[in-house]
């Protein structure tokens, strides 16, 4: 009962009742069920960033010279139901605010969590069709350090597409502390280009009250350099992430040096 009223507190009220138990059943699943304690496949990596022209005053990545340090703990974890996805970042920069004030803060932390429950690991038995390889549902939480936060609610699916690692998409219903409940789409992909070479990333294109559709997307290029460092394959990358947001508003592009640290 304290864990769902936990949650209950985090989440919107204004979320509809059945969306909010579907949350509740979701976390609970994820977080408590005693199958859950041990990880059938874990990955977490972290990533250094670096990037210049910083000037996204709507999620707050605007600093004085354009100038952004990014550090980000990632994890991904497979279990007996489901999957766990979250991430951590923390920005380094002289910041401003939406008008342009200098905030005083030389720090920003954002989170993500998004937690899904595999509808073939409930029934026992692949559902798998055609291009779809599952069936989830999914939620997700999103949080950063200056008030924002995001509640979503949904389905998702992961794809069987030729010559890819990773392929992912989900729909959920939306509601954040600035606009009234929308919609969301997330897709995440994985894709080997070349040997030492490969493409991964994530976009997410979401409704507002006035921005129009909002578009953010961060594609990674990356070369695995673990072989000249002496490591397994696939724990040491360098490369370069587009950082990318746009609404009827604003753009925001921004190519960023990168370093990853995979374990």
């Amino acid at each position: 009962w304290s864990y769902s009223c936990l949650i209950c507190h985090m989440i919107n009220p204004s979320l509809k009742f059945d969306a909010l138990l579907l949350f509740i059943v979701i976390v609970k699943f994820s977080l408590f069920a005693p199958t859950a304690i041990a990880e059938e496949f874990s990955t977490t990596n972290m990533q250094l960033l670096y990037g210049s022209n910083f000037d996204d005053r709507y999620y707050g990545n605007n600093t004085t010279d354009g100038n952004m340090t990014t550090l980000t703990l990632e994890h991904f974890g497979v279990w007996s139901y489901g999957d766990n996805f979250f991430f951590v970042d923390l920005t380094s920069g002289d910041f401003v605010d939406f008008n342009g004030t200098v905030t005083g803060s030389s720090s920003h932390t954002y989170v993500e969590w998004a937690p899904r429950i595999s509808l073939s690991k409930l029934a026992g038995n692949s559902l798998s069709a055609g291009i779809f390889r599952d069936y989830y549902l999914a939620a997700q939480l999103n949080q950063d350090g200056l008030g924002f936060h995001a509640e979503l609610i949904g389905v998702g699916a992961d794809l069987a597409i030729p010559n890819f690692n990773v392929a992912s998409i989900n729909v959920y219903k939306r509601k954040d502390n600035f606009n009234q409940a929308t919609w969301q789409v997330s897709g995440v992909w994985s894709v080997p280009l070349a040997t030492y070479m490969s493409l991964d990333g994530f976009f997410d294109l979401n409704g507002t009250d006035n921005n129009g559709t909002e578009v953010s997307a961060q594609p990674q290029l990356l070369y695995d350099i673990s072989h000249l460092a002496g490591e397994p394959s696939g724990n040491v990358m360098l490369g370069v992430e587009w950082y990318f947001h746009k609404n009827n508003q604003m753009i925001s592009s921004v190519p960023q040096a990168m370093v990853k640290w995979v374990w």
